[in-house]
């Protein structure tokens, strides 16, 4: 069921207004009637950021003219303080519990699931300040004693965003904490091998849920009879072949699955190790030679039929994993959650903290927007959103309509947010649009 704007106006008020100034309070920020209140602070950082991510504080000020609040530079230096941190995570944790749906885009390939759910983190690195708060990885050189990782959920179909869920850097990914979060039901769930657990695929597929996921390198398969299979036996020889067969996956779980082997085009292999040895040397280590070789080829396992999903399909579908990437990417390079103006560790966690909500609102008005089109634009769509920013603080302050709010970005959005078709290198929707012979991840 589509969520109205109706519906996203009040839960808004009710994180971003009543539930700011009761958290302020439970933690502490808000200690006695103040002329500046809660959620006045929450929402001139919020959309102050939104609109200008490296905004200073003498911008800010003037933002918060908009709430009518007169405060100077020195005064709003002065709230950044740990309670202040504590507050802006507590009102973050009750906004990313909010969840959007929208009517799902029309892309038939995507259709045929429930939902297509991508999963992903990105890690923000901290001051060592932090590292009680948030503890980093340490290590060599390339670690750092504080980090905080994002970890996010989105449906490629319906557009919801699950998340960010916030957890140490050092956590894994497999310790994802959406980990203990029913999927629905025929729903397509999409990873990398960072997040490979055999008994939670197991568990999923037995509930009905679908999966599309890259192995390990050293994942073992086997035989409907138990016998161990030798990958380099079963390994396309020519570019653009593929292998499918069924197979159990694990020593231990034997997880049933398709299992997909494609060779792609030595330029392609090239890239791959070179990613392979930039990441490596990140953690001070070396790829090994069976990581090397296996750049040669795309494998995957999925419990998905041949009949509902053939191979070249079940390639695009991995290779749309990468939106989320681009979602991290859009958030760091446009909403500059990694960047700040300050070395004062509580001021900075305030603002990784209240720009992370402005990328969950900018979200939330993009699906409003153009999810429809297939073709959109995150990066434009995103671009409108943020011109916009100050007038959601007179909606907020005004108690006016969302709608024609709304209903503005949405008419802005249907003007050059669309994506540019490519002949050579197709973007993503025109893959998941077309009938394509192959594709190469």
């Amino acid at each position: 069921m589509m969520i109205s704007v109706t519906q996203l106006e009040n839960q808004m008020r009710e994180v971003l207004e009543e539930g700011a100034e009761r958290l302020a309070k439970e933690t502490g920020f808000i200690q006695r009637e103040r002329a500046f209140s809660g959620a006045e602070f929450v929402q001139l950082l919020v959309f102050g950021w939104l609109q200008e991510p490296e905004a200073s504080l003498d911008d800010l000020t003037q933002v918060a003219q908009e709430r009518e609040v007169t405060i100077s530079a020195p005064g709003l230096s002065q709230r950044f303080t740990e309670q202040a941190a504590a507050f802006l995570q507590a009102v973050l944790t009750a906004l990313v519990q909010v969840v959007l749906p929208t009517e799902p885009v029309d892309i038939p390939l995507l259709k045929r699931f429930s939902a297509v759910i991508v999963e992903d983190s990105s890690t923000v690195a901290l001051p060592d300040d932090l590292k009680d708060t948030w503890q980093g990885c340490g290590g060599n050189q390339s670690h750092t004693q504080a980090a905080v990782k994002l970890h996010v959920r989105w449906d490629l179909l319906n557009g919801t965003l699950w998340g960010p869920r916030l957890t140490a850097g050092r956590v894994s990914d497999q310790q994802s904490p959406f980990k203990q979060e029913a999927l629905p039901e025929e729903s397509l769930y999409i990873a990398d091998e960072g997040y490979l657990s055999l008994s939670w695929l197991k568990a999923q597929a037995e509930a009905k849920r679908f999966f599309l996921v890259r192995p390990k390198n050293n994942t073992a398969f086997f035989d409907r009879k138990g016998q161990r299979l030798h990958l380099e036996n079963l390994l396309p020889r020519r570019v653009g072949q593929s292998v499918q067969l069924p197979v159990l996956v694990g020593t231990r779980v034997r997880l049933l699955a398709r299992l997909l082997i494609v060779r792609v085009p030595p330029e392609v292999a090239e890239q791959r190790r070179e990613h392979l040895r930039e990441t490596a040397r990140k953690h001070g280590k070396t790829p090994t030679e069976q990581q090397l070789f296996l750049a040669n080829w795309t494998i995957v396992i999925t419990n998905v039929s041949a009949k509902r999903l053939s191979v070249p399909e079940a390639l695009v579908l991995l290779g749309a994993r990468w939106q989320i990437e681009l979602l991290f990417k859009l958030w760091k390079s446009q909403g500059k959650i990694d960047e700040w103006r300050s070395k004062n560790p509580w001021r900075i966690l305030c603002e990784l903290y209240a720009k992370l909500m402005a990328m969950v609102i900018q979200h939330w008005m993009v699906l409003l927007g153009t999810w429809h089109d297939a073709h959109r634009s995150l990066v434009k769509a995103a671009a409108v959103v943020r011109r916009s920013a100050l007038a959601f603080l007179e909606v907020l302050m005004q108690r006016r309509s969302l709608t024609s709010l709304v209903d503005k970005l949405t008419h802005a959005m249907q003007s050059g947010c669309r994506l540019n078709t490519r002949a050579t290198h197709p973007n993503t929707s025109q893959l998941l649009l077309a009938e394509v012979r192959w594709a190469l991840t």
